[in-house]
């Protein structure tokens, strides 16, 4: 039967439009390189590939934690390297404090030396720091007490109990206002150290002369003979003084030819104020060679007595800067009755901190997290057990030496344990990278295209959609025959 049918056209059209479709996403699949490109490749696999995506990305993202969590173990293995090396020299110190044929002058340089490795342990120990934290500060925040320059109040330096200290041009500690019944004791040892007390504005109060026709020794040591000298070495910001402080002595109460240290003969009123000081027993007698064996102004002590010096203010009006000026180390404690926290308001910083640092190892999709956890190490003086250590006397010196031991085992405990930490970090780095390798090797078999079977997909849609033109053409010359006998 011959007819006008054009069912084989339709025929020919559908197959074009099956071999467009094939075309178009072997075309797809070669350009992006993958095998599913929207979920109605293959809903299934592209859901496990989103699972495997997922812990590919935390694979990576852990390995850097962990490499952040070395570079914290080395920092702070790097820090207590340098605070063992410190207990070292300070044992080593020790050693030589514990031994008898010291004099005590020598004692005294040796705890001057320790007194220096100790605060450059807490330096270290608040200093080190990483990522924004502190591994090896202290484990309680201590505020950051508000300074006048770099001078700290005294309730942040003094302490009831006799503590050493390292005299020179350096103010020791300020006196805010109000505080109530202050009373400093310091004791020189072997050295010439003087108490001299200043208001913020540069007035030379309790002290001794530093120019005149007899300057004291301590001044003359430091290279201060003049109120010029003065201005130049003394009057700076950094040691609590106002910007533009000007030294003044003319109200000096210098007390030369007085010294007693149960009745304080050196009085200075001041701003309402009541000062007393014991006087300097260097420049106790003006005799060459005085009644108490001795010297006048020759820088050293030779009677004990002469060594100690203390200093009483009955109430506070306004700031005042506590300085020992001398060559050496001295001794000293305070006691007060009331002393403001300068400090508030408005509250100052916290001092750093150390804790514990969590480091993430493990984060698959559907399950729990996996942590490994860094223990802080605090490994300041006052955690090493350091705060009260003394080299002198002798009897505290050998007292010392334990002291020191407890603190090197700690600091070993602590190495020991960044050590292992580390090995294990390592471990896990390892481990996540090829964790990553496998996984990116799963999600390609999944998502990624066959090139050779899409070219062939490619290659055969071509040839049958060529054809297929070809045979589409012939079913519409079919008809146009019916045509043809019409007419």
């Amino acid at each position: 039967m011959f007819s006008i049918s054009s069912s084989p056209s339709f025929s020919t059209a559908t197959q074009l439009d099956k071999n467009q479709r094939s075309l178009n996403q072997a075309i797809e699949r070669l350009s992006s390189g993958l095998r599913i490109n929207t979920a109605k490749d293959d809903a299934a696999g592209m859901a496990i590939a989103n699972r495997l995506q997922a812990n590919l990305n935390a694979d990576t993202q852990i390995t850097r934690g962990v490499n952040n969590g070395v570079s914290l173990i080395q920092t702070a293995d790097g820090g207590l390297e340098n605070i063992n090396d410190l207990l070292q020299r300070s044992r080593q110190l020790a050693v030589q404090a514990s031994t008898g044929t010291l004099s005590d002058s020598d004692r005294a340089a040796l705890q001057q030396e320790f007194t220096q490795l100790r605060t450059e342990i807490d330096r270290i120990a608040t200093e080190t720091t990483v990522f924004g934290k502190a591994p090896l500060a202290p484990a309680t925040p201590q505020p950051l007490p508000v300074k006048l320059g770099d001078t700290l109040p005294a309730s942040e330096v003094l302490e009831p109990q006799f503590r050493p200290y390292a005299s020179g041009v350096k103010s020791v500690a300020y006196l805010p206002a109000g505080t109530q019944n202050f009373r400093l004791e310091m004791d020189s040892l072997a050295y010439d150290d003087d108490i001299q007390l200043f208001t913020t504005d540069g007035r030379h109060l309790i002290g001794t002369p530093l120019a005149g026709e007899n300057p004291d020794h301590v001044w003359q040591h430091q290279n201060i003979s003049s109120e010029a000298d003065a201005n130049l070495l003394l009057m700076n910001p950094s040691e609590g003084f106002k910007s533009g402080a000007q030294y003044d002595g003319s109200g000096l109460q210098d007390g030369t030819g007085q010294y007693n240290t149960n009745n304080l003969p050196v009085t200075a009123d001041y701003n309402g104020m009541q000062i007393q000081w014991s006087g300097d027993g260097d420049r106790q007698y003006p005799d060459t060679a005085g009644q108490s064996g001795s010297s006048f102004n020759n820088g050293r002590i030779d009677d004990q007595k002469s060594q100690l010096e203390v200093l009483a203010v009955n109430n506070v009006t306004e700031d005042l800067l506590i300085f020992v000026v001398g060559e050496g180390n001295f001794n000293a404690s305070a006691t007060w009755d009331h002393m403001p926290l300068e400090y508030t308001p408005p509250p100052p910083p916290l001092g750093p901190v150390s804790t514990d640092t969590d480091i993430v190892v493990g984060a698959d999709f559907d399950s729990a997290m996996q942590q490994v956890t860094i223990k802080a190490t605090p490994s300041d003086s006052e955690t090493l057990g350091l705060r009260n250590t003394s080299l002198d006397p002798i009897e505290q010196a050998q007292a010392a030496l334990g002291d020191l031991d407890r603190a090197m085992d700690r600091v070993s405990e602590y190495r020991g344990s960044y050590g292992a930490q580390q090995n294990r970090l390592e471990g896990v780095a390892e481990a996540a990278a090829d964790k990553r390798t496998i996984t990116a090797g799963a999600m390609s078999r999944i998502m990624d295209a066959d090139y050779a079977v899409e070219i062939s997909n490619m290659s055969r849609a071509q040839i049958t959609q060529q054809a297929g033109t070809a045979v589409l053409a012939q079913a519409n010359q079919r008809l146009d025959s019916v045509l043809a006998l019409l007419r």
